[in-house]
């Protein structure tokens, strides 16, 4: 029987006149009571503008730190970007922000496609979700009214089994559908939210978040309007925007061979930079003979075709078809850099259409495959030097290369089977039960496991390792494309050296939180893709949407409260300081092995130092890795530094 309930949207979206600013209109939605409401939380988005800046805002405020992920006054706040809708290029992310389920810290996690645009015309920019439903449900929002609806028959079913049966139930194949799988469901870590198939909210286990509160799926359908400010000064941004994305050779290319097919072919040269870490980060350099099998040169003959994620001029999602196991064809989106890491190099896996199948497989099952793929991989490591055996897996050799052991893993641990129920709590945890020093090359970061190669490229390391949301190269990372145009300006970086690394991480955890707050994809902007969008960009349509007049100074400063709201969440929830912001030991201990970096590893006095800098440029202390009063004061942070005050962990100003 269906739990139905209405909360109205307040507000018409196309209302908003010239000069109005954000304003973030918020459903809220109390699972354990069955109550939902609407309110407006213009404070927020006037500090912090939108996406992830509000939703992290929201967390640090309301969120008690003696909460853990699983209770039920856990929350989870789903935030379109403020540009998401429009038609601002590339604007199509949404951020969903909880407790992390690894280690009581940030929870973090942005997605693309439809979602965003969908939640917003449908009347709302956030949704906060809080208690737990004591039956599986789905949240169902439309029009400017949200209902509660039993899930209890896609309980138990795939992502994609779960999206089909909801779109028929509510008789619209247009709705957009953000669902767990089985993975979330039983509260397995490596978990994330799957919404049109492919389009994944990784990190953190919120997948396990969303099971843990009961709630199966947030469907989401609108026909409302979002008027800007100034519609004649956005027109203009939107086309300058246009023409640098037409103009951009990588952009041409990603849209033509999928992001992996364009930037992951042998003669590319990426697969020699040492990311791509390979038998569980035994080694980073890939035999070229081996890793020449899996390369995105090859990825022509599967692909059928390409799509785009809502207002994105380029499109660099692949369709594929495969051949099944039983003479059948397998159909599925997306393969990405990251997916080659996890199901490829990870394992020494060199055939392809297996690695997109397991691509496919931990998609249908709600599984984050770079998480799922670093505990397996470790899993994998142990049945090598002899510490777990057939009787732990259920009989299963787990020998590297084999694609059926490893698509057979990612069944057993989003099902929690045999050695399943182990890895379910992620690597850190499960070589800690296991031990027999398995914990010597379990790789994670503060607790969180970790996919990414970091010995050799040193901004990649710093940015990777002192994340907020944990051992992610998604906040202040120094990828290949962005350390190349450095280069380009700058012809003493280097970056495989320490020096320098930290002023380019920091401006890159600002550039993110931009593009968060926004809602425009990375892969348009400066992190990795096209390159075509900048910082410039997005003050020019964020002033002309909201009726603002931010420079692009004043921007990139509201991207660094957004990075500093979140440092504080750690320190207040997790008691993270200096001491979590080094990499797992084997990149400290062990040195590459073979290729073009061997030797390469991450040496402590080194890196010590690449730390004392960065906590200077961020005006942090360099003993304890916390924030300054001084620090926060300039920001414009009093009422955070207040909160750390409270609770003895903040450092007082000299």
């Amino acid at each position: 029987m269906n739990i139905v309930l209405t909360a109205r949207s307040k507000r018409k979206r196309k209302d908003m006149g010239k000069g109005s600013g954000p304003s973030a209109r918020t459903l809220r939605v109390d699972l354990s009571r069955n109550k939902m409401a609407s309110e407006e939380r213009r404070e927020d988005a006037e500090r912090f503008i939108g996406g992830r800046g509000v939703n992290r805002s929201i967390l640090l405020r309301e969120l008690n730190p003696e909460v853990t992920w699983a209770e039920e006054e856990n929350l989870i706040v789903f935030g379109a970007g403020v540009l998401v809708g429009t038609m601002a290029p590339g604007a199509c992310r949404t951020s969903v922000d909880s407790k992390n389920a690894f280690n009581r810290g940030v929870g973090s996690s942005n997605f693309g496609g439809h979602f965003g645009a969908e939640l917003r015309y449908a009347g709302f920019d956030h949704i906060i979700v809080s208690g737990r439903s004591d039956e599986p449900v789905y949240l169902w929002i439309h029009d400017g009214q949200a209902e509660l609806r039993s899930a209890a028959s896609v309980w138990g079913k795939t992502t994609w089994e779960t999206e089909k049966a909801i779109k028929q139930e509510l008789e619209d194949d247009q709705t957009i559908v953000a669902c767990i799988g089985p993975a979330g469901e039983n509260l397995v870590k490596p978990s994330c939210i799957i919404a049109e198939g492919s389009r994944a909210a990784g990190g953190s286990g919120m997948g396990a978040l969303m099971g843990a509160k009961k709630l199966k799926a947030v469907a989401v359908r609108g026909h409302g309007d979002i008027g800007v400010a100034e519609p004649s000064r956005f027109m203009k941004g939107v086309k300058d925007a246009l023409r640098k994305a037409r103009d951009s050779a990588s952009g041409t290319l990603m849209r033509e061979k999928s992001l992996y097919g364009a930037f992951c072919r042998e003669e590319d040269g990426l697969w020699d930079l040492g990311i791509m870490p390979v038998r569980n980060g035994q080694d980073d350099c890939w035999e070229p003979e081996r890793r020449e099998r899996v390369s995105g040169g090859h990825t022509d003959k599967h692909r059928k075709g390409m799509r785009a994620c809502f207002s994105c001029p380029i499109g660099c999602e692949p369709a594929y078809e495969l051949s099944d196991d039983i003479g059948g064809v397998l159909r599925g989106w997306g393969f990405w850099i990251n997916s080659a890491m996890a199901y490829a190099a990870r394992f020494d896996m060199t055939d392809l259409e297996k690695a997109i199948q397991s691509h496919f497989v931990a998609n249908q099952l709600g599984l984050d495959g770079d998480n799922a793929a670093a505990v397996i991989s470790w899993a994998f490591e142990c049945f090598e030097k002899g510490m777990i055996s057939k009787r732990d897996t259920g009989g299963l050799v787990l020998s590297w290369g084999d694609p059926a052991a490893l698509i057979e893993m990612l069944k057993k641990l989003a099902y929690r089977r045999d050695i399943g129920d182990l890895l379910a709590q992620g690597v850190k945890a499960a070589s800690e039960a296991l031990g027999r020093g398995s914990e010597e090359f379990a790789l994670h970061v503060k607790g969180q496991d970790m996919l990414d190669g970091i010995r050799t490229r040193k901004g990649w390391a710093l940015g990777i390792v002192t994340s907020p949301c944990a051992g992610r190269h998604l906040r202040g990372a120094i990828g290949s494309g962005q350390a190349q145009r450095i280069s380009e300006r700058d012809s003493t970086y280097g970056d495989t050296e320490y020096r320098d690394q930290a002023r380019y991480v920091l401006w890159q955890e600002q550039n993110k939180a931009v593009e968060d707050m926004t809602g425009i994809c990375c892969y348009l902007g400066q992190w990795s893709g096209s390159y075509a969008l900048a910082p410039s960009d997005y003050t020019a349509l964020t002033n002309a949407a909201l009726g603002l007049e931010l420079t692009e100074a004043d921007l990139m400063e509201i991207g660094r409260r957004v990075h500093n709201l979140e440092k504080a969440f750690n320190t207040l929830h997790a008691g993270f300081d200096r001491a979590d912001d080094y990499p797992p030991k084997r990149y400290m201990d062990e040195p590459v092995k073979t290729g073009p970096h061997r030797g390469a590893r991450l040496e402590k006095d080194q890196w010590n130092a690449m730390l004392d800098e960065y906590y200077e440029l961020q005006g942090w202390d360099k003993k304890t890795g916390w924030q300054t009063e001084e620090g926060l004061e300039r920001l414009g942070l009093r009422d955070v530094a207040e909160r750390l005050k409270q609770q003895g962990r903040l450092i007082r100003s000299s």
